[in-house]
C-alpha cells in the first residue's frame, strides 16, 4: 500500500513532543493499529485503541459511496471489539462486585468514533482511578507479566517488569483455534471492505504497523521501546512499533527503573569519613605513645 511518512506528533496527537535519550522521533509506517495506555498525574488511566483509516488510499481505490460504506463497516467492526471489552469487564464485575468500580462510575467506555483530524477510528476505556485499574486487572497481571525481577548490586536495585507485546497475545476465536491479537485486528480492517470492489486488493496488501504507546508521568521509568518522547504536559511516552511481518508470539515489552539503596550509601559515606579518621586517631595515639615512652626513658636516664 501507499507509504505514509508519519511523524509521532501526527500519530499520537501530542503537542510539542521532544525526544528523550538518543532514540529516533520519525516513524515510517503504512497503515497502523495503535493501543495506548496512559497513566496520568491525576490517577486516571486511559486505554485506547485506534485504527488508521488511510482515507487517501481508500479514496484512490473506491468511489465516494464505497469509501463511506467502508468507514461505516470499520466502525461496526471496531464496535464489536469495544463490546468484547465491555462484556469482559461486566463479567468480571458480576463475579467481584464493588460499588466503587461499577460501570459508568469506576469504568467508562466511550463510543467508537471517527477522528477526522487524525484519520483514525477508535474508542477509549477510562479507569477513573488507579484503584479501579488495579481492580479490573488484579487477576491478569500475574499471568501476563513477570514483575519485580530485581537485579543490581548492594547500592542500586533494578526493578524489571516484562510482558507480552499486546498485539502478540493469543486470543481464542473458536474452541480449537487461536490467533494473535494483531492478526485478528488486521482481519477486522479487511472485513470492513467485504462486498466492496477493492476487498481482494486490500486483503493482499493491508499489512499494518502495530504500535503500543505507554505513557507515564514518571521520568525514572525506562524501557526497551523503539521510541521515547515527552509531551508538553510532562508525560513520558514509551512507544513500541512492530511491523506486520515481524509480529509473532515472541514480541515483548520491558519496563524497568532503579531504586537507590540509601542505607548502603549512608554506610559507605560513614565509612569514607570513619576510616581515615580512625587511621588518623590510631596514628596520633601511636605517635603520642612513642613520645611518652621517649620522655619516660629520658627521665629515667636523668635520674641515674
Amino acid at each position: 500500500m501507499k507509504r505514509i511518512a508519519l511523524c509521532l506528533t501526527l500519530i499520537f496527537s501530542l503537542f510539542f513532543l521532544t525526544s528523550c535519550q538518543d532514540k529516533p522521533t520519525l516513524v515510517q509506517a503504512d497503515d497502523f493499529i495503535m493501543l495506548s495506555l496512559d497513566f496520568s498525574r491525576t490517577g486516571v488511566v486511559t486505554q485506547s485503541i485506534k485504527f488508521s483509516v488511510n482515507s487517501e488510499y481508500i479514496d484512490e481505490l473506491s468511489n465516494n459511496l464505497e469509501e463511506d460504506s467502508f468507514k461505516s463497516n470499520l466502525i461496526k467492526e471496531i464496535n464489536n471489539i469495544r463490546n468484547e471489552f465491555l462484556f469482559s469487564y461486566t463479567l468480571f464485575y458480576i463475579q467481584n462486585p464493588n460499588e466503587n468500580f461499577k460501570l459508568n462510575q469506576g469504568l467508562l467506555l466511550t463510543d467508537v468514533t471517527f477522528d477526522v483530524s487524525n484519520d483514525t477510528i477508535g474508542f477509549d476505556i477510562i479507569f477513573t482511578s488507579m484503584s479501579s485499574w488495579n481492580y479490573y486487572h488484579s487477576s491478569s497481571n500475574s499471568t501476563s507479566e513477570k514483575d519485580n525481577l530485581d537485579k543490581g548490586n548492594i547500592f542500586l536495585t533494578k526493578n524489571i517488569s516484562e510482558g507480552v507485546f499486546p498485539f502478540s497475545s493469543l486470543v481464542s476465536i473458536s474452541e480449537s483455534e487461536k490467533m494473535l491479537v494483531g492478526e485478528r485486528y488486521r482481519q477486522k480492517y479487511i472485513e470492513s471492505a467485504n462486498g466492496l470492489s477493492f476487498y481482494n486488493l486490500l486483503k493482499s496488501e493491508y499489512n499494518p504497523s502495530f504500535i503500543y504507546n505507554y505513557s507515564t508521568s514518571y521520568s525514572n521509568i525506562h524501557s526497551n521501546s523503539n521510541y521515547e518522547l515527552k509531551d508538553s504536559s510532562g508525560q513520558y511516552h514509551h512507544v513500541w512499533l512492530v511491523e506486520y511481518d515481524n509480529l509473532d508470539e515472541n514480541n515483548s515489552i520491558l519496563l524497568y527503573n532503579y531504586t537507590i539503596n540509601y542505607g548502603m550509601w549512608y554506610l559507605l559515606a560513614l565509612l569514607i569519613v570513619a576510616i581515615p579518621t580512625t587511621i588518623f586517631v590510631c596514628f596520633y595515639l601511636i605517635k603520642e605513645k612513642q613520645q611518652n615512652s621517649y620522655k619516660f626513658s629520658k627521665k629515667i636516664k636523668l635520674n641515674r
